[in-house]
């Protein structure tokens, strides 16, 4: 059976891509939702419907002042208030139509996005969720997550992980009535792709694609900056093993930006942290000397094989160091760690796999590496398998 699924895999990533238009509802200035809004249309053209009735239309230049008082919408365009609202919906009249916005309380930066947006309120801010064509948010998000200077290889990399993660994590702002955030535990979004056009040649040339486990659930596409030359075990990060987030070498990342990093504690402060935290016996000279010497060969989960409560991840955060693989030594009074890596360590690491992609090596392969044991498939090959 598992040799027919794949066979069929096969044949169907071949099909063209169909025009899927699934929408993403996408929480925008979510990490600092702002009271008062300045609306512009970049281009095309819009309507404004308010409680379920149109009550303008906006074209190019055109703007709207968007605020939240008791409770409910304000608008006001042209020097003059439109009415205050529950709802309020700024939808496209053509396709390709975007607006921009900035906040004006607090201020916020201008970011232009495609397609709707949707605003109420919520704890006496504004709410504003993006109604997004998911091939238009997906480029964004490769913008914001990759910067505008990769290879056009990488690029379908980034573009099928991000798809992949966002349809894996739809439900997870549900409670506040979109599916993502803009923000990093989510996916950075910073509204539409403007600055390189083989991010969106990138997107396109994936459309649709996805990446499946062997049971043809979608994955957790789960990627950091750089893995420091080897990579992490799901459970070594996270609690949940996953066939597919296993740890392997990566070569690839090996000396590229986000490669090394150090940084001095004070040994007072640090053998205080064990003590008082995870009650470490810092008074044994071996369980102290192991804590003030510590040079693994490879990844480890914990610091000490004393304890094998203090999870190397814990201290990471505690100490807001950039990953779990690092070696410790120390300096007179302070303990100096000299670490490798940037992120948590699990899944693709973006800067070896640019380095993939500069070298030559296909989307497909550097996809492969970092997720063992998946399948890249089409949507539509997704709903045939479940049945939809």
């Amino acid at each position: 059976m598992r040799k027919l699924v794949l066979i069929l895999l096969t044949f169907l990533i071949t099909l063209p891509a169909l025009a899927i238009r699934e929408v993403i509802k996408v929480g925008i200035f979510w990490g600092n939702r702002p009271s008062s809004t300045l609306l512009s249309v970049h281009n095309g053209s819009y309507q404004v419907i308010a409680d379920g009735k149109v009550i303008k239309d906006l074209s190019a230049n055109q703007t709207l002042v968007i605020r939240t008082s008791d409770g409910r919408v304000v608008l006001a365009s042209g020097g003059n208030t439109l009415g205050s609202f529950k709802n309020v919906g700024i939808k496209r009249k053509v396709w390709g139509s975007a607006f921009s916005i900035k906040g004006l309380s607090p201020k916020i930066g201008k970011r232009t996005y495609n397609d709707n947006l949707h605003v109420s309120t919520y704890r006496n801010r504004l709410k504003l969720i993006n109604d997004v064509y998911i091939e238009h948010y997906i480029a964004g998000v490769v913008e914001a997550e990759s910067g505008s200077k990769e290879t056009f290889e990488y690029y379908k990399v980034q573009a099928i992980i991000a798809r992949t993660y966002v349809l894996t994590n739809i439900n997870k702002y549900s409670q506040y009535g979109f599916n993502v955030c803009d923000r990093v535990n989510s996916q950075v979004y910073k509204g539409m792709s403007t600055k390189n056009p083989d991010i969106v040649r990138g997107v396109n040339a994936t459309k649709g694609l996805v990446l499946v486990d062997s049971d043809i659930n979608l994955i957790q596409a789960v990627f950091h900056s750089n893995s420091g030359g080897q990579t992490v075990n799901s459970e070594d990060a996270w609690s949940k093993p996953l066939s597919y987030l296993r740890s392997v070498p990566d070569t690839f990342s090996n000396g590229m930006p986000h490669y090394e990093w150090n940084t001095f504690i004070s040994t007072e402060k640090w053998l205080s942290y064990f003590k008082n935290k995870h009650n470490y016996p810092v008074e044994d000279s071996i369980a102290r000397e192991m804590i003030l010497s510590y040079c693994p060969s490879e990844r480890q989960r914990y610091i000490s094989p004393i304890d094998t409560n203090i999870l190397l991840k814990t201290i990471r955060k505690d100490w807001g160091l950039r990953s779990t693989y690092f070696s410790i030594k120390q300096e007179e009074d302070k303990v100096y760690i000299e670490g490798k890596g940037f992120g948590h360590g699990v899944g693709l690491s973006q800067e070896g796999a640019m380095r993939m992609a500069e070298s030559g090596m296909p989307y497909n392969k550097i996809l492969h590496y970092y997720y063992q044991d998946t399948h890249l498939i089409h949507l539509s090959a997704l709903d045939f398998f479940r049945g939809e």
